[in-house]
């Protein structure tokens, strides 16, 4: 039980706009490029294997089974694909190299994109990986040159604003709502302990997460999370807080109690 609710918690906190994991520091890519074809795949792959997972408890080598089909060029043409197993997208092919098995073992996997030969995408691959249900590492590399690829990559122009960056808190802490919530119906209380509901956030696409100042504290990428409880047996309350540790939404705290309020406090001059 416990185990359905950490990964309802996870698909929880992205069933809205597909944001967290969120990136690292840095500068997304020209939303028209040819990168952001792959990255925008890559990351609608990754999106179906969750979909999978939450349904299916378990991820899958076959790309058709979890419902991922990337569209192909204008034309009409596709990528050829370097063997079986790929999925053939416009500039790009599709595959997934490795998964393991849940319960029996942590679920994970790993997937990969492949730019085509006599395209703009050649020599272009793309990684993604799920090592355990709390991270991804999500790699571009380009003439031997690898970097780290952020959510908030590939995104219109219009979304590259305050609103873009809180995404991350907003979706996590209604996950972390939806935990607690959960925990109550399981053994009527609210918990501060946020290991015990369950609930741990994606970390930043480079591994590194948020550090807390102490250990109530759980890491995201941008954000870092609490719970307050307050009361005891049918009068418990609680307080969850989001409060945004670095980019220009620094300074943010967002609340959420027991009844789903939701208030979001920003710091003055936020993204001026």
């Amino acid at each position: 039980m416990r185990s359905a609710m950490r990964w309802l918690s996870v698909v929880g906190g992205l069933c809205f706009s597909w944001a967290p994991p969120a990136m690292a520091e840095g500068t997304p890519v020209d939303c028209g490029g040819v990168d952001c074809e792959g990255i925008r795949e890559m990351k609608a792959l990754f999106e179906a294997q969750m979909s999978f997972m939450g349904e299916k408890d378990r991820f899958s080598m076959d790309l058709a089974a979890v419902g991922f089909a990337p569209p192909a060029c204008a034309d009409g043409s596709r990528a050829p694909v370097p063997g079986p197993g790929w999925v053939a997208g416009c500039r790009f092919a599709y595959r997934v190299t490795a998964v393991t098995g849940y319960p029996e073992a942590p679920a994970s996997f790993t997937a990969m994109a492949q730019g085509a030969a006599g395209t703009a995408a050649a020599g272009v691959k793309l990684l993604i990986s799920k090592p355990s249900w709390d991270k991804v590492v999500f790699t571009l590399e380009r003439g031997g040159v690898r970097r780290f690829v952020g959510w908030d990559e590939c995104l219109p122009a219009a979304s590259f604003t305050c609103d873009s960056q809180l995404r991350e808190g907003t979706q996590n802490i209604r996950g972390l709502f939806t935990s607690e919530r959960a925990f109550m119906q399981e053994k009527d209380r609210y918990s501060s302990n946020l290991q015990e509901v369950g609930f741990l956030p994606m970390g930043c696409t480079d591994g590194t997460r948020a550090a807390g100042p102490d250990s109530s504290w759980v890491g995201g990428c941008r954000f870092i999370y609490s719970v307050e409880v307050s009361g005891t047996g049918p009068a418990m309350t609680f307080i969850a807080t989001a409060r945004a540790i670095s980019g220009p939404i620094a300074g943010t705290t967002m609340k959420i109690n027991e009844t789903g309020v939701l208030t979001i406090t920003s710091v003055p001059g936020m993204c001026q």
